[in-house]
């Protein structure tokens, strides 16, 4: 295990390659140094790009490899001269490739040294075998060659060119590792999901849709998507675009139709008060008045006026085996008619006196006529006992 006190430096074999930390092994090393460093490919030229006052050295346990000298001008002209053959060489085995498999693109090829040994890449648009590619490829180039297949990605950063944008590639300039690109991302900055629009040049989605995607979803956060429903203190209403580099919506009143524009910051402070979703009222409000409603249906009571109503009166008129219940509402119904009658006889001439039913009146039970000390002119029935 090496000492985690030697100095150690970061050094990159190409331009937008990944950085290989090494020992400096007893040199003193800066930003911009060529140095040469033995692997199992051979020699190879390399740059250092970090120095050893800016390495962490707890990034990279385990065992590094060693820096062997500072390059000379005869290594870096070896250097250059085996990249002009990597060049002429990628037609030679691309010709090679299409012959026996048309499928196969030749994406990079790269020598040591001393030109000895080479590493080829390919693509493909699905996984291939490529022992035959390997032989075929050593006996081209006459020396030992390694085959990898890699991804258009790759092989877009192994050729280089030109963006969309006018600029250099990213991934052919800079780019160390690839990022992970999704079609949300251009949904989330408001791009259309076209894809010549917004495929780079390897045929896949633009890696620069990453730089700005948190800036973009920073932005949106707070605010309701394009094309929801939200309610209003004037009704309800339909978000139709939000453009967030100007910082404006617009949003159709459903009511009236009308198109009304709000600043983003205005819409973003009143989301969730004056404005809010509709599906809010409509999922969760809603549901809980109908719950409140019927309880108060269920338990409380409620009070409502009813008209009083005249129950009629009854009286027991009692006899001396049975008891007659008579209805005084009728009866004075009846006298009524018979008053009326009476009227009409009268003015007819007939006489007033005419005699009047008698109505006897009693009480529940019963009660024992008296002959002595009783009623005025009531009679002792017969066999009746007397006091």
């Amino acid at each position: 295990m090496d000492d985690p006190a030697d100095p150690i430096v970061g050094i990159r074999f190409a331009e937008s390659g990944p950085v290989a930390y090494c020992k400096p092994g007893g040199l003193r090393l800066g930003v911009g140094d060529y140095v040469v460093i033995t692997d199992d490919r051979g020699e190879r030229l390399g740059w250092v790009v970090i120095a050893a006052d800016q390495v962490a050295a707890s990034e990279h346990p385990g065992p590094l490899r060693v820096v062997d000298r500072l390059a000379t001008e005869a290594d870096v002209e070896a250097w250059r001269e085996q990249k002009r053959r990597a060049q002429e060489d990628i037609l030679r085995a691309q010709a090679v490739a299409t012959r026996s498999d048309p499928r196969i693109r030749v994406a990079h090829i790269e020598y040591n040294l001393a030109g000895t040994k080479a590493d080829l890449t390919f693509t493909a648009p699905e996984r291939v075998e490529h022992d035959w590619l390997r032989r075929q490829a050593a006996d081209l180039l006459d020396c030992e060659v390694r085959v990898q297949q890699v991804g258009d990605r790759d092989r877009a950063k192994a050729a280089g060119g030109l963006g969309v944008c006018g600029l250099a590639l990213c991934c052919a300039t800079w780019m160390t590792e690839f990022p992970a690109i999704s079609i949300k991302m251009a949904k989330d900055q408001d791009l259309a999901p076209n894809p010549s629009k917004i495929s780079g040049v390897c045929g896949r989605l633009l890696c620069c849709l990453s730089f700005e995607v948190e800036e973009y979803r920073e932005l949106r956060g707070g605010l309701p998507r394009v094309g929801k429903n939200v309610t209003t203190p004037v009704g309800r209403a339909r978000v139709l675009s939000i453009n967030l580099l100007r910082g404006v919506a617009r949003l159709r009143l459903e009511h009236s139709g009308e198109v009304v524009e709000l600043t983003t910051d205005e819409l973003r402070s009143q989301f969730g008060t004056a404005v809010r979703p509709a599906e809010l009222e409509e999922v969760v409000e809603a549901p809980i008045r109908e719950r409140q409603s019927r309880l108060d249906r269920d338990l409380v009571a409620v009070l409502t006026p009813v008209e009083e109503r005249r129950r009629p009166a009854r009286v027991v008129v009692e006899e001396t085996a049975s008891v007659e219940v008579i209805d005084l509402e009728a009866d004075d119904a009846e006298d009524g008619a018979i008053l009326a009658e009476g009227g009409e006889a009268g003015e007819a001439g007939e006489a007033d006196d005419a005699p009047r039913k008698r109505r006897r009146r009693g009480r529940r039970g019963g009660r024992r006529r008296r002959g002595e000390g009783g009623v005025e002119g009531a009679e002792t029935p017969e066999g009746a006992p007397t006091d």
